[in-house]
Protein backbone atom coordinates (compact mmCIF):
# COMPACT_ATOMS: atom_id res chain seq x y z
CA UNK A 1 0.00 0.00 0.00
CA UNK A 2 3.06 2.22 0.13
CA UNK A 3 2.40 4.60 -2.71
CA UNK A 4 5.06 7.02 -1.54
CA UNK A 5 8.59 5.86 -1.26
CA UNK A 6 9.69 5.64 2.34
CA UNK A 7 10.26 9.30 3.12
CA UNK A 8 11.21 9.41 6.77
CA UNK A 9 14.03 7.18 7.91
CA UNK A 10 16.17 7.16 10.96
CA UNK A 11 13.71 7.21 13.87
CA UNK A 12 13.35 5.04 16.98
CA UNK A 13 9.82 5.68 18.28
CA UNK A 14 6.36 6.92 17.32
CA UNK A 15 4.25 9.04 19.67
CA UNK A 16 0.54 9.48 18.95
CA UNK A 17 -1.90 12.17 19.94
CA UNK A 18 -5.30 10.70 20.94
CA UNK A 19 -8.36 12.93 20.35
CA UNK A 20 -8.96 13.55 16.66
CA UNK A 21 -6.00 11.31 15.75
CA UNK A 22 -6.57 7.79 17.14
CA UNK A 23 -10.17 8.51 18.19
CA UNK A 24 -12.87 10.35 16.30
CA UNK A 25 -13.82 12.38 19.40
CA UNK A 26 -13.38 16.01 18.31
CA UNK A 27 -16.79 16.19 16.61
CA UNK A 28 -18.42 14.90 19.83
CA UNK A 29 -16.50 17.47 21.84
CA UNK A 30 -17.72 20.23 19.49
CA UNK A 31 -21.36 19.05 19.61
CA UNK A 32 -21.28 18.96 23.41
CA UNK A 33 -19.65 22.42 23.54
CA UNK A 34 -22.40 23.94 21.37
CA UNK A 35 -25.23 22.30 23.35
CA UNK A 36 -23.69 23.40 26.69
CA UNK A 37 -23.38 26.95 25.35
CA UNK A 38 -27.06 26.89 24.34
CA UNK A 39 -28.01 25.88 27.90
CA UNK A 40 -26.21 29.05 29.03
CA UNK A 41 -27.95 31.12 26.30
CA UNK A 42 -24.63 31.54 24.50
CA UNK A 43 -24.02 31.13 20.79
CA UNK A 44 -20.54 30.29 19.57
CA UNK A 45 -19.04 29.75 16.14
CA UNK A 46 -16.63 26.98 15.17
CA UNK A 47 -13.81 29.57 15.22
CA UNK A 48 -14.43 30.04 18.95
CA UNK A 49 -14.27 26.29 19.55
CA UNK A 50 -11.12 25.77 17.48
CA UNK A 51 -9.11 27.76 20.08
CA UNK A 52 -9.91 24.95 22.55
CA UNK A 53 -8.80 22.03 20.37
CA UNK A 54 -5.81 20.17 21.77
CA UNK A 55 -5.69 22.15 25.04
CA UNK A 56 -5.60 20.67 28.52
CA UNK A 57 -8.31 21.44 31.11
CA UNK A 58 -6.45 24.29 32.81
CA UNK A 59 -5.75 26.19 29.58
CA UNK A 60 -9.28 25.40 28.38
CA UNK A 61 -10.74 27.24 31.37
CA UNK A 62 -8.51 30.27 30.70
CA UNK A 63 -9.74 30.39 27.08
CA UNK A 64 -13.38 29.98 28.19
CA UNK A 65 -12.98 32.93 30.58
CA UNK A 66 -12.16 35.08 27.55
CA UNK A 67 -15.04 33.68 25.46
CA UNK A 68 -17.80 33.80 28.10
CA UNK A 69 -19.48 36.90 29.53
CA UNK A 70 -18.31 37.92 33.00
CA UNK A 71 -21.40 36.55 34.77
CA UNK A 72 -20.71 32.93 33.74
CA UNK A 73 -18.30 30.81 35.78
CA UNK A 74 -15.86 29.31 33.22
CA UNK A 75 -14.92 26.36 35.47
CA UNK A 76 -18.60 25.47 35.97
CA UNK A 77 -19.23 25.77 32.21
CA UNK A 78 -16.26 23.44 31.57
CA UNK A 79 -17.64 20.87 34.07
CA UNK A 80 -21.08 21.00 32.45
CA UNK A 81 -19.54 20.66 28.99
CA UNK A 82 -17.48 17.65 30.16
CA UNK A 83 -20.61 16.01 31.59
CA UNK A 84 -22.41 16.30 28.23
CA UNK A 85 -19.26 15.13 26.40
CA UNK A 86 -18.91 12.09 28.69
CA UNK A 87 -22.54 11.13 28.08
CA UNK A 88 -21.86 11.17 24.32
CA UNK A 89 -18.65 9.15 24.84
CA UNK A 90 -20.53 6.61 26.97
CA UNK A 91 -22.89 6.14 24.09
CA UNK A 92 -20.35 5.67 21.32
CA UNK A 93 -16.71 6.29 20.35
CA UNK A 94 -15.40 5.75 16.83
CA UNK A 95 -11.79 4.70 16.37
CA UNK A 96 -10.12 6.45 13.42
CA UNK A 97 -9.67 4.29 10.30
CA UNK A 98 -6.44 2.29 10.48
CA UNK A 99 -5.73 3.03 14.18
CA UNK A 100 -6.32 -0.52 15.42
CA UNK A 101 -4.40 -2.07 12.53
CA UNK A 102 -1.43 0.30 12.80
CA UNK A 103 -1.07 -0.03 16.60
CA UNK A 104 -1.46 -3.82 16.44
CA UNK A 105 1.26 -4.03 13.77
CA UNK A 106 3.62 -1.78 15.74
CA UNK A 107 3.05 -3.95 18.82
CA UNK A 108 3.85 -7.07 16.80
CA UNK A 109 7.02 -5.41 15.46
CA UNK A 110 7.83 -4.32 19.04
CA UNK A 111 8.26 -0.76 17.77
CA UNK A 112 8.58 1.75 20.67
CA UNK A 113 5.35 3.75 20.84
CA UNK A 114 3.41 5.94 23.25
CA UNK A 115 0.45 8.33 23.45
CA UNK A 116 0.81 12.02 24.40
CA UNK A 117 -2.62 13.56 25.00
CA UNK A 118 -4.17 16.77 26.36
CA UNK A 119 -6.89 14.68 28.02
CA UNK A 120 -6.39 13.56 31.60
CA UNK A 121 -4.24 10.44 31.81
CA UNK A 122 -6.81 8.42 33.77
CA UNK A 123 -9.63 9.24 31.35
CA UNK A 124 -7.42 8.59 28.31
CA UNK A 125 -6.36 5.14 29.57
CA UNK A 126 -9.99 4.19 30.30
CA UNK A 127 -11.24 5.33 26.86
CA UNK A 128 -8.41 3.61 24.98
CA UNK A 129 -9.10 0.44 26.95
CA UNK A 130 -12.79 0.62 26.12
CA UNK A 131 -12.15 0.83 22.36
CA UNK A 132 -9.56 -1.98 22.43
CA UNK A 133 -6.45 0.11 21.76
CA UNK A 134 -4.88 0.23 25.23
CA UNK A 135 -3.47 -3.31 24.85
CA UNK A 136 -1.14 -1.95 22.13
CA UNK A 137 0.06 1.17 24.01
CA UNK A 138 2.84 0.60 26.56
CA UNK A 139 3.18 4.25 27.64
CA UNK A 140 0.90 7.28 27.92
CA UNK A 141 1.30 10.83 29.21
CA UNK A 142 -1.85 12.85 29.98
CA UNK A 143 -2.27 16.63 29.93
CA UNK A 144 -2.78 16.64 33.70
CA UNK A 145 0.46 14.72 34.33
CA UNK A 146 2.85 17.47 33.24
CA UNK A 147 3.45 21.07 34.26
CA UNK A 148 2.30 22.72 31.02
CA UNK A 149 -0.09 21.33 28.40
CA UNK A 150 0.19 21.54 24.62
CA UNK A 151 1.36 23.77 22.84
CA UNK A 152 4.17 23.45 25.42
CA UNK A 153 6.36 20.41 24.64
CA UNK A 154 6.05 18.75 28.09
CA UNK A 155 3.68 15.85 27.21
CA UNK A 156 5.86 14.88 24.27
CA UNK A 157 9.10 15.16 26.25
CA UNK A 158 7.61 13.05 29.06
CA UNK A 159 6.41 10.37 26.62
CA UNK A 160 9.88 10.20 25.02
CA UNK A 161 11.45 9.91 28.47
CA UNK A 162 9.13 7.00 29.34
CA UNK A 163 10.23 5.31 26.11
CA UNK A 164 13.89 5.98 26.87
CA UNK A 165 14.27 7.60 23.44
CA UNK A 166 15.72 11.05 22.68
CA UNK A 167 13.02 13.44 21.42
CA UNK A 168 14.69 14.06 18.00
CA UNK A 169 14.52 10.29 17.38
CA UNK A 170 10.71 10.35 17.77
CA UNK A 171 8.02 10.88 15.15
CA UNK A 172 4.81 12.50 16.41
CA UNK A 173 1.43 11.85 14.77
CA UNK A 174 -0.88 14.85 15.32
CA UNK A 175 -4.09 16.36 14.00
CA UNK A 176 -4.14 19.86 15.54
CA UNK A 177 -2.01 22.97 15.24
CA UNK A 178 -1.66 23.08 19.06
CA UNK A 179 -0.24 19.54 19.07
CA UNK A 180 2.10 20.16 16.13
CA UNK A 181 3.55 23.20 17.90
CA UNK A 182 4.12 21.05 21.03
CA UNK A 183 5.84 18.20 19.16
CA UNK A 184 8.06 20.52 17.10
CA UNK A 185 8.99 22.41 20.29
CA UNK A 186 10.03 19.04 21.77
CA UNK A 187 12.41 18.63 18.81
CA UNK A 188 10.38 15.85 17.18
CA UNK A 189 9.45 15.37 13.56
CA UNK A 190 5.71 15.55 12.92
CA UNK A 191 3.22 13.93 10.57
CA UNK A 192 -0.08 15.79 10.57
CA UNK A 193 -3.31 14.00 9.74
CA UNK A 194 -5.90 16.81 9.77
CA UNK A 195 -9.23 16.18 11.53
CA UNK A 196 -11.83 18.96 11.91
CA UNK A 197 -9.52 21.66 10.59
CA UNK A 198 -7.44 21.54 7.42
CA UNK A 199 -3.66 21.78 7.82
CA UNK A 200 -2.66 25.38 8.50
CA UNK A 201 0.97 25.13 7.44
CA UNK A 202 2.70 23.85 4.32
CA UNK A 203 4.77 20.65 4.58
CA UNK A 204 8.32 21.44 5.65
CA UNK A 205 10.47 18.30 5.42
CA UNK A 206 12.46 17.00 7.20
CA UNK A 207 10.56 18.30 10.26
CA UNK A 208 6.91 18.38 9.22
CA UNK A 209 4.78 16.33 6.80
CA UNK A 210 1.12 15.93 5.81
CA UNK A 211 -0.68 12.58 5.47
CA UNK A 212 -4.29 11.88 4.54
CA UNK A 213 -4.79 9.04 7.05
CA UNK A 214 -2.97 6.99 9.69
CA UNK A 215 -2.10 4.34 7.10
CA UNK A 216 -0.82 7.03 4.73
CA UNK A 217 1.33 8.35 7.60
CA UNK A 218 2.65 4.84 8.27
CA UNK A 219 3.60 4.55 4.58
CA UNK A 220 5.70 7.73 4.93
CA UNK A 221 7.69 5.84 7.58
CA UNK A 222 8.06 2.82 5.33
CA UNK A 223 5.71 0.78 7.53
CA UNK A 224 3.87 -1.40 5.05
CA UNK A 225 0.52 -2.52 6.36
Amino acid sequence: MSHHAKTITDFDAIIFDMDGLLLDTEKLSYQSFISTAAAYDQTFQFDDYRQLIGRNAKTGIEILRRLLPAGIDAAKFKDDWLDVYRQLLDHHIDVKPGAHHLLACLAKMQGPRAVATSSSGTKARAILDRVGLWQFIPHLTGGDEVKAGKPAPDVYLDAAKKLGVDAPRCIAFEDSETGITAALAAGMRVIQIPDLIAAERAPAPPAYYHASSLLDGAALLGIDL
